[in-house]
């Protein structure tokens, strides 16, 4: 039974307003009707038929476990992105307090992809436009050829040689009858018959781009983009916002107190500093629980500001739904390489390792 995980839920709904002539939606008719029945055979002993989810869905049972949440539109799954969304399905929730577990080699992505064109498809229409603008989706004409478009035929050799792994589709380089895919966070070339894959990086000589490079920092900017400033800690500059610096960071960590220690340094530079938690060693890391009480507190970068000088006295119990952010960047810190804390990534999505004074700092970010 697929128990969506809490991530999907975690906060109220903030509904607008949008006319229902306006609403264009991603997903194809075909795509609905798979998904209706993939939703009813593999969701909906949990969710309920409509996506409704549970009676007291953010509350914790006997177990410590949160129930699945609705899915219809009235919770927050509106507040992810589709690939948020395909990536929690494929891991499961039992990392970030749920129970649901993960159907990575069980449901192919096209299902996946259904799944959440069905439970989509029980939002309002402003609910729907509001998380469709908010990351920019952009609904494509439907066809025969679009529709039946279908090319993991090339990555059949692949996944039987990695144990059947599921991929997501591959896409078109800018070599002809060459195609990539990711495989464990790493780019793997395939000829168009899917016999040979190529590793390394793709560089083009004409320009000196590194094509794969490239590729790797573009899905971390939209890895970390699946956060909104108000799911985080953020510090913002009083004047012109010139950069803005995405830091993975630990309470418990002693160069992430170093680093903070001169975030005063960079607000002054005009950067905005975004910190996600990474709570090194998981639920059994020294500042796991800390930092589920910062992102509980009504002021979080005070709150903050109090757990890097290790005053932790005044700090709310980290038992509120926005806790579970904690859970997520873990996750995500895992998906774009962070090994430890801090972890810096610049705006293009080039990572930093490690503490780096602010005299060396601030030029990397300005360039």
């Amino acid at each position: 039974m697929i128990k969506i995980s809490i991530i999907l839920g975690s906060l109220m709904l903030v509904t607008g307003q949008a006319s229902a002539d306006s609403v264009k939606y991603w997903y194809s008719d075909q795509q609905l009707s798979s998904g209706e029945t993939v939703f009813k055979q593999n969701c909906a002993a949990c969710h309920g038929q409509n996506a409704e989810g549970t009676r007291d869905w953010k509350k914790t049972d006997v177990n410590g476990n949160y129930p699945p949440p609705p899915l219809d539109g009235s919770a927050h799954a509106w507040h992810h992105s589709k690939e948020l969304l395909k990536s929690t399905i494929l891991e499961g929730g039992i990392k970030l307090g749920g129970v649901m577990p993960g159907f990575s080699g069980k449901l192919s992505d096209a299902k996946i992809d259904s799944a959440i064109a069905y439970f989509q498809s029980k939002w309002p229409d402003q609910t729907y436009q509001k998380w469709a603008e908010r990351f920019e989706v952009v609904a494509l004409p439907v066809t025969e050829e679009i529709v039946e478009t279908d090319n993991s035929a090339i990555t059949k050799l692949l996944r039987q040689r990695t144990g059947n792994t599921e991929l997501d589709q591959p896409e078109k380089t800018a070599i002809d009858n060459i195609w990539q895919v990711k495989l464990n966070n790493k780019t793997i070339y395939l000829s168009e018959d899917g016999r040979y894959a190529i590793t390394g990086d793709l560089i083009d000589l004409e320009s000196g781009e590194n094509l794969t490079q490239n590729l790797a920092q573009k899905k971390i900017v939209e890895q970390i983009n699946n956060y909104s400033d108000d799911d985080l800690v953020v510090y913002i500059p009083k004047g012109e916002i010139k950069a803005t610096l995405n830091i993975f960071t630990d309470t418990s960590c002693p160069y992430c107190r170093k680093l903070h220690q001169e975030v005063p340094k960079l607000l002054e530079s005009g950067i905005k500093v975004r910190y996600l938690p990474y709570a090194r060693g998981g639920k059994k890391g020294p500042g796991y629980e800390t930092m589920k009480s910062v992102w509980c507190a009504e002021d979080r970068a005070g709150a903050m500001d109090d757990a890097k000088n290790e005053d932790t006295s005044g700090l709310p119990e980290g038992s509120c739904a926005a806790s579970q952010i904690v859970d997520a960047g873990y996750i995500t810190g895992n998906q774009v390489g962070v090994t430890g804390t801090p972890a810096l990534f610049k705006q293009n999505g080039e990572k930093i390792d490690g503490y780096v004074p602010y005299q060396t700092l601030i030029p990397m970010l300005l360039q």
